[in-house]
């Protein structure tokens, strides 16, 4: 005898489904064989496939997931099933009725399951497409953004509103002669006790003040070399950008000096 369609678990009239199907979450659930049992919330407008036909199917029958992400999903779905996990949350691509590929992220629960059966799963499916794509794209800036800040010759550290450091670039461990393992997640006044009260300290604080952009020069505490120094703000702390100028301010002041002393010299 050919098996017969199994009914969905809510009856395609009830107001409960009508109200699921204006959330913008699809809502689906199959037996321990994968066979679909509710087709309901968002799940239409999201695969493409009515309930209709796909009520008393197998899941897998719609090729629905990403081929790339098939093993990924069996691997999930096997935990649920073996009794491992009880709830799990992930993401993966699916391919639509229309062949447009989508990312969702699914909450699956396993529902009861008698000893000796494998149980059902329920999972609730959200379309995060448009999230990935923002995430990827800020992950590649950022990626752009660390390889300019490891070739940048300029020094470079990053302070939370805390003052702990949050960035330290190659070159920054180079003028200073501190690695980055050794500052990073440490208060910048632990590491460098003596910038304490200097030009440097009052352009960090203004910057983080008033919200702008400060550029100075100075030597740095123990007085052999001089910076400049450039402090960012943003709503997360502070960029500082510095290099060392000590070979120009040494210029200026030879220049001044010659200068001076030509004056005597014509006087």
């Amino acid at each position: 005898m050919a098996p017969q369609p199994l009914r969905p678990s809510v009856p395609e009239s009830s107001p409960v489904l009508e109200h699921l199907s204006a959330l913008p979450v699809a809502i689906l659930e199959t037996d321990q064989d994968g066979t679909v049992r509710m087709w309901a919330g968002a799940a239409e407008r999201m695969f493409g496939w009515s309930p209709g036909e796909v009520l008393g199917s197998n899941i897998d029958a719609l090729e629905l997931v990403h081929e790339a992400d098939i093993a990924f999903v069996d691997a999930v779905v096997d935990r649920l099933r073996s009794g491992h996990d009880r709830h799990l949350v992930h993401r993966n691509r699916v391919r639509t009725r229309s062949g447009e590929v989508r990312h969702c992220e699914w909450t699956r629960v396993a529902l009861g399951g008698r000893p000796g059966r494998r149980p059902a799963v329920l999972s609730y499916v959200v379309d995060v497409t448009g999230l990935v794509e923002i995430e990827t794209t800020a992950l590649a800036a950022r990626a752009d953004l660390e390889r300019w800040l490891r070739a940048n010759p300029e020094g470079c550290c990053g302070l939370d509103r805390r003052w702990s450091i949050t960035h330290w670039n190659p070159a920054a461990e180079r003028m200073l002669e501190r690695s980055r393992a050794e500052v990073v997640g440490r208060e910048l006044w632990e590491v460098f006790p003596k910038l304490r009260g200097t030009v440097f300290h009052r352009a960090f604080e203004e910057a983080l003040d008033d919200g702008h952009l400060r550029v100075v020069e100075d030597r740095e505490p123990r007085g052999r070399t001089w910076y400049s120094v450039t402090a960012v703000p943003s709503a997360r702390g502070l960029s500082v950008f510095f290099s060392d100028v000590t070979g120009r301010r040494q210029l200026e002041h030879d220049l001044l000096a010659a200068e001076a002393a030509h004056r005597i010299s014509d006087s």
